[in-house]
Formats: C-alpha cells, structure tokens, sequence
C-alpha cells in the first residue's frame, strides 16, 4: 500500500512538473528570433571554457598523462551532465531570490508539491548550450581516441551521464535547503556545482591528494566523469583503482540525492515566513 501511494505521488509529481515546465517552453517560444539570438550567444560563449581548454595542449603535451582527446572526452562528461542539472534543477538555484521576495509563502499555500514548484521555478531553454557544448567536446574526444563502443558502453554512458547530473542537483537543493536558514549559503556551494564543474573536467590527479579524496568519497563529483572516462578509455588507472569504481555513479548520485532530499524536507518544516 506505502508503495503504491508512493508511485502515485511520484507520477502526480512529474506530470505537474512538465505541466510548468511546458507552460514556460510555450512563454519562451513566444519571441522565437530573441531566443535563438540568446541560444546562440550561450552557446558561443560557453564554447570558448572548452576552447581555453584546447589552447592548453598547444603548451603541453599532456595533463598527468592524458592527452587532449581524454581530457575533451571527460569535459565533455561533465559538460552534459551539469547541462542537465543547470536545465531541469536550476530552480533551486535561484532560490534565495525566492526567499528574500518572501515567495516561498505562496509556494506552500498553493495544492501542489513543494518541490517540484521550486525545482520547475528557472527552466530555460538556452541552457541546453551547455549540452550542446558538452556532446560536441565529448564527440571530438571520441573522435581522438580508441574507445572500443558497445551497446553496453552506451548505456553506461547514459547511467553516468544521468548519475552526473543527479550528483551536481542535489548540491543544488543543499544549497536551497540552506538558505533557509542564511540566504548566502548558495556561494558556498557555487564552489562544489559551478566549481565542480570546473574541477571535473579536468583529470583528477593534477590535485593534490586530499582534494583527490575529498572529491571522491565526502563530495563524490570524481564519479562524474574521472571514474567514468578511466572504464571508456580502458586506461592504466583501472589497475590502481578498485574495478567497481566504474559502476559507482549510480549509487553515489542515489546516495547524495537522498540526504539532499531529507535535508530539503527539513528546511521546508522549519521554515519561518518573512512576514512579508
């Protein structure tokens, strides 16, 4: 019976939440030339980080041992999946303008999930140049290197990229669920979703070793794309590492997502109005 109520509950949130996500595709596509114009100048914008990335390997041969093709390939990785997350759960990051306006109150008088509201409150089709960035930075890594495809590696890639972007969402929501308490909390964890990003595309052992640690088993973005891209390209590390890496995107994601939920819920019941 608990698990059924709990399908149902999960079917009614998806339906409401591409119920708001279609009515604010619909108001963005009322000015069809403006959007373009501002899809094409994200994009191009966004294709210069990997451009500035190219631009290293005419001064180095490689970074830790991987060449340019492997780092494109785990850009790439990481790319898409925060594209994802920027995409569908950029709600949560524009949530302490929710809080400071006083919003939320009308948020949780309204007869639908609290969530949903507030993961569907910033969805913006422009940012699928981050997705766009990400596919074609992930092509020519493809392109430049050997990695032996199979069905099975195409579903991996879409378990890690669907994992990656579970892991960058629920950094999101713990950064919404703290500005519960301190609107400013969301720079703090600008440092792990954009400055994740940031880390992730590039390979892991060019940090120093405590950060290689901390990113992988406290803050687990290193199963993102590092972890990944070492299983595709059938790399040296896969003999130094623990061979179930490789499959723990899924689990980490799972994990991360569901303290950040809990964590959400909490927030949410200890909530004070703004009494505005």
């Amino acid at each position: 019976m608990f698990q059924q109520s709990t399908l149902l509950n999960l079917r009614s949130d998806a339906r409401l939440y591409f119920r708001l996500v279609g009515a604010r595709i619909r108001s963005q596509m009322q000015y069809r030339a403006s959007f373009m114009l501002m899809l094409t100048v994200t994009t191009a914008g966004l294709m210069t980080e990997f451009i500035a990335v190219l631009l290293l390997f005419n001064r180095f041969e490689a970074l830790a041992g991987w060449e340019v093709g492997e780092v494109a390939l785990l850009f790439g990785l990481t790319s898409m999946a925060f594209g994802i997350c920027e995409m569908f759960g950029a709600g949560f990051d524009v949530f302490p303008n929710t809080i400071r306006r006083g919003e939320f109150d009308q948020v949780l008088v309204r007869p639908a999930g609290v969530f949903v509201q507030v993961m569907a409150a910033d969805f913006q089709l422009r940012r699928f140049g981050r997705i766009f960035q990400g596919a074609a930075a992930f092509g020519l890594g493809v392109y430049w290197t050997s990695v032996d495809w199979s069905m099975a590696k195409v579903l991996y890639l879409v378990m890690v990229l669907g994992s990656g972007a579970v892991l960058f969402t629920a950094l999101l929501v713990l950064g919404a669920t703290l500005c519960f308490w301190t609107v400013q909390s969301i720079e703090l964890i600008n440092i792990f979703t954009f400055g994740g990003s940031e880390m992730t595309s590039y390979p892991l052992p060019i940090y120093h070793l405590l950060m290689q640690r901390f990113f992988t088993y406290i803050v687990p973005l290193a199963f993102v794309s590092y972890f990944p891209a070492v299983y595709l390209l059938n790399r040296p590390e896969l003999a130094t590492t623990p061979g179930w890496f490789a499959y723990m995107p899924p689990v980490a994601a799972l994990g991360l997502g569901l303290v950040s939920r809990v964590a959400w819920g909490f927030g949410v019941r200890h909530y004070r109005s703004t009494g505005s």
